[in-house]
């Protein structure tokens, strides 16, 4: 019985080893991984694969490559249809859409060539990169090691006679666990760490620079809600261009923008790293947020914080009805917008094309953002109006977006 318990804990130990090794190996070498959580690269790439992408000079993408880059606040894997050498730009598109991306690909936003993938393991690697599954996976080491040292006192006595057989030595697969097990707490603490380092961060933004009503639901004028000290953040950064408000919400931040949608995926107004990054303006719309239609992306974090609690729009019933306003304070004044769409999309679909004028093109797609909407909100904008997305990410590798469309504003 000893014995087969012995041979349960190694092999829990083996399993584990075998299901962390393509997660860390590829990284030591500089090769990323990505999980494939949609069907637009199907039937080549399926759902539940796992591609690895390595780093690839302008110069040598070709044609049908197949490409990871950033859009937006995630990463999409997609064909190359063509690609426009002089503005180093990119078309693609993925194998199971039947239209290509709306946008091309800056090549600041290209993570890499796919050089492999494979299907299924996606899934598992997803699991394992997920706060439970390091939870699930060390517990099962720890299983496992106590399995293996089962009766380790009474194996050790007979180490002379199995020495020189070709056995492998238990010692270690335990060594190897227990780096596994310190690697797994070394996680959890660096994403505690992250959290923690920006939840401060914001918190301390907000007690030194913003100024907000006690009670917004009593407040007669919504420009009394909330002011905020945008030059003195801009003196931190220069890439501050404007403060996010949702009324009635703790989604209150500052809003920067880099030209791209890579800086601040994951790095703080501090320009210090975090996972939870930045709230940022997608790098296609102008800087000074006068655009037809910005985008504005945030993480949405397991914690609730950044764009996290977006998704109480679809999930509970009368969210809506208490948090139908949003605002965008500038160094120019202070804008106020009505949410008249919600939905999930995909994350290179055409809910993320910027810019946009006055013009039927524009008002055509102001009507499919009402049109798909999860609720008829009664409100249709024109093309004559400012319109503002929120993207966050949602499940299965879907986008869930907001829209709000500018009903009033200030001037200073």
């Amino acid at each position: 019985m000893v014995k087969i318990l012995k041979l349960l804990g190694n092999l829990i130990i083996v399993l584990i080893i075998a299901c962390c090794l393509p997660l860390a190996i590829p990284r030591i070498v500089g090769i990323q991984e990505f999980n494939v959580v949609s069907g637009s690269m199907e039937p080549e790439i399926s759902i539940g694969s796992i591609v690895y992408v390595k780093p690839v000079a302008f110069n040598d993408l070709q044609r049908g490559d197949v490409i990871a880059f950033d859009s937006g606040a995630s990463v999409v894997t997609h064909r190359i249809e063509s690609i426009d050498a002089a503005d180093m730009l990119i078309h693609t598109k993925g194998d199971a859409n039947a239209a290509a991306d709306f946008m091309p690909v800056a090549y600041t936003n290209v993570r890499g060539r796919v050089i492999a993938h494979f299907p299924l393991y996606g899934k598992l690697a997803a699991l394992i990169s997920e706060t439970t599954g390091k939870i699930v996976a060390f517990i099962l080491l720890i299983v496992g090691i106590l399995l293996s040292n089962i009766g380790e006192k009474r194996q050790s006595e007979k180490t002379d006679s199995t020495k020189g057989t070709g056995r492998i030595n238990p010692k270690i697969i335990l060594a190897l666990g227990i780096v596994i097990v310190c690697g797994s707490l070394g996680g959890f603490a660096y994403i505690y760490m992250g959290y923690q380092k920006s939840e401060n961060l914001y918190d301390s933004l907000e007690q030194s620079y913003v100024k907000k009503a006690e009670d917004v639901a009593v407040v007669q004028d919504w420009t009394d809600m909330i002011d905020v000290d945008l030059a003195a953040l801009s003196d931190i950064n220069p890439d501050v261009i404007g403060w996010l408000y949702v009324e009635g919400t703790d989604i209150s931040y500052p809003i920067l923008f880099s030209g791209d949608d890579e800086t601040y995926l994951r790095t703080t107004l501090d320009k210090e790293y975090a996972t939870a990054g930045s709230i940022f303006l997608e790098g296609y719309n102008l800087g000074d947020l006068s655009d037809c239609h910005n985008i504005i992306y945030g993480h949405n974090m397991r914690n609730l914080s950044m764009f996290g609690k977006l998704k109480f729009y679809k999930t509970e019933e009368d969210f809506y009805e208490g948090h139908k306003y949003f605002q965008i304070i500038t160094k120019d004044g202070k804008r106020r917008f009505e949410i008249f769409s919600y939905f999930d999309t995909e994350p290179a679909s055409w809910v993320y094309t910027v810019p946009y004028y006055d013009n039927p093109e524009f008002q055509k797609y102001i009507d499919d953002l009402v049109r798909y909407s999860y609720k008829k909100t009664g409100l249709s904008p024109a093309s004559s109006d400012k319109i503002i997305t929120l993207s966050t990410c949602s499940s299965e590798g879907m986008r869930f977006t907001v829209h709000g469309l500018q009903c009033d504003e200030i001037t200073y």
